[in-house]
Parts: C-alpha cells; structure tokens; sequence
C-alpha cells in the first residue's frame, strides 16, 4: 500500500511541477521583458492567482471535467490526469511571480546579449545559464507546493485507493479513520520525499553545503 501511494504521489507532483514550472518560467519572463497594454493588471492578476485556495482550484476543475461538465467528454475526473491539472493551475502563478522578481538585471543582460549579437536558441540558452539558480529555485517552489498539497487534488482525484490515493490524501484518510500513528508515519514519509527532492536539486546547483 506504501509503496504505491508514494508511487502515485511521484506520478503526479513530478510532471505537474515540471510542466508549470515551463509554463511559468516562459510567462513570467515574458511579462517581465515586454511593454503591453494592461500589463500592470495582469501582474495584480498573477498575485491574486498565486494564494488561489486549493479547494477552489479543484472545484472549477471538478465543474470542468463532471459529465456535464464542458470536457466531461474526456472522462478524466478522478483520474490522476485532474489531479495535475489541478497542480499546475495552482503551481504556475506561484512560479510566474517568483520569476517576475527573480530575474534581476534582466534588461543588462539583454542588452550585452544585443551587443555580442546572440540571437535565436542561444540567446535563450544563455539567459537559462545566467539565471539557472533561479530555475532550480523554482523547480523546488513548486515542488514544495506540489508535494504538499491535499484540498484540490482530492476534491478531482477521489482519494480512490490504488489510484488516485496520494501522501496528503492518504493522511487525511488516517486520520478520519483515527489512526493517528498512520498518518504521522505517512508524513514523516513526505517530509523524506521533499528533503530528497531538495537535496538532490542544490547538489545539481552546487550549493549543498553553503
């Protein structure tokens, strides 16, 4: 039971965090190079959207996806697949805003870029070099939110045992039941899988023992 609960808590934190965080590197600095129209309200947008309470979150997406639903017609409610939708919708305004304010210096950065005349992939390569402490640090804010959350993902996935059952959906199951025990051995299991996760990204980054 252990062992496929924490197998299906990897199926879907691991793929949520890595697709939101592309989706919110690229958005974020997108919004941080350009100059648009009402692009200050799309940040005030960005801000609300990044304390978007779970439960929320997976309410819209249960609406979504229930038979009636507009793409019911895809038959993914509690299925792994809803729960990481979930995740990213609440994961990618999180990484937008850590990368609107992590990319400092972004516009000299540019503008030496413009002066050595690097354009096309390499351009982009290199702004990724220049700021890939930052990526990692993102890729660990959503990880940490990822691996932690309960309200939307059992909400769209059900809790369903040998399915959708996750570490923080687990939890709360053993503690309706009254198993105490249970439960803090689950999140003792957590906490491992997070202190894994974040280890093995600052020894990537190369700062484990600052």
């Amino acid at each position: 039971m252990l062992a496929n609960v924490v197998l299906s808590t990897l199926v879907v934190c691991i793929p949520s965090t890595l697709l939101a965080v592309l989706i919110g590197v690229f958005a974020g600095y997108f919004i941080k190079v350009k100059r648009f129209k009402y692009r200050k309200v799309l940040i005030r947008i960005v801000y609300t959207l990044s304390g978007l309470p779970p439960v929320l979150a997976g309410l819209l997406i249960y609406i979504l996806l229930s038979r009636k639903g507009p793409l019911g017609f895809l038959d993914m409610l509690f299925t792994k697949w809803a729960m990481i939708i979930t995740q990213v919708i609440l994961i990618v305004p999180i990484v937008m805003l850590y990368t609107l304010s992590g990319l400092k210096n972004i516009d000299r950065v540019l503008e030496n870029l413009d002066y050595l005349n690097i354009k096309g992939r390499k351009r982009y390569t290199a702004i990724m070099k220049e700021y890939s402490k930052e990526i990692m640090y993102a890729i660990v804010l959503g990880l940490s939110r990822s691996i932690s959350e309960v309200g939307g993902v059992l909400i769209v996935g059900g809790n369903i045992e040998g399915s959708t059952r996750i570490l923080t959906t687990a939890i709360i199951f053993e503690i309706t039941k009254g198993e105490f025990s249970n439960a803090l051995m689950l999140g003792l299991v957590l906490l491992a899988i997070s202190f894994t996760f974040n280890t093995i990204l600052q020894i990537l980054q190369g700062d484990v023992f600052d």
